[in-house]
């Protein structure tokens, strides 16, 4: 194998690693009338905690960026907060508490959290709290042009091969 062949392998094994934990996933957090009560944690498959909202005075949230508000929704009598994550591909796992028990709902309004993305397997991923507790799982795909490097890597070597 020459060193050509090498070289792509090696920055194709580099840009996929690279690229799988800049997978994009944006979330939608529904707040109700009492936000308040609520809290969530992702975890991902090894048990690692990723990201989390809590309240302490405020709106407390840990592993997102590109925090926004909304208030006043035509979906959401408080207000829904939007972020993004950049997670590694994988399986993760969400856990939604509400300190109340009365879920998250106000009136007609049921609040929730929505995980989204081109990166997240079947593109939404949502849960609502009923009760005091409710979970679910999402997994985050490897990005498509890691696979594509990967793929030019071994062409690059076998088009060496026959020469």
């Amino acid at each position: 194998m020459n060193r050509f062949a090498l070289s792509a392998a090696g920055i194709a094994t580099v840009s996929m690693g690279g690229s799988a934990l800049a997978a994009v996933v944006n979330g939608d957090h529904g707040l109700d009338r009492w936000a308040g009560e609520h809290s969530w944690q992702i975890a991902s498959s090894g048990g690692s905690l990723v990201a989390s909202m809590y309240v302490s005075g405020s709106l407390l949230y840990g592993g997102v960026s590109n925090i926004s508000f909304v208030s006043n929704t035509a979906s959401s009598h408080f207000g829904n907060v939007y972020f993004n994550m950049d997670l590694a591909a994988g399986t993760y796992t969400v856990s939604m508490q509400d300190s109340y028990g009365d879920g998250w709902n106000w009136n007609s309004y049921q609040g929730g959290l929505t995980i989204s993305g081109s990166a997240v397997s079947g593109g939404v991923a949502s849960g609502t709290v009923t009760g005091s507790s409710a979970s679910f799982s999402f997994t985050v795909l490897p990005a498509p042009g890691a696979m594509a490097l990967l793929g030019l890597a071994g062409l690059a070597g076998r088009r060496r091969r026959r020469a």
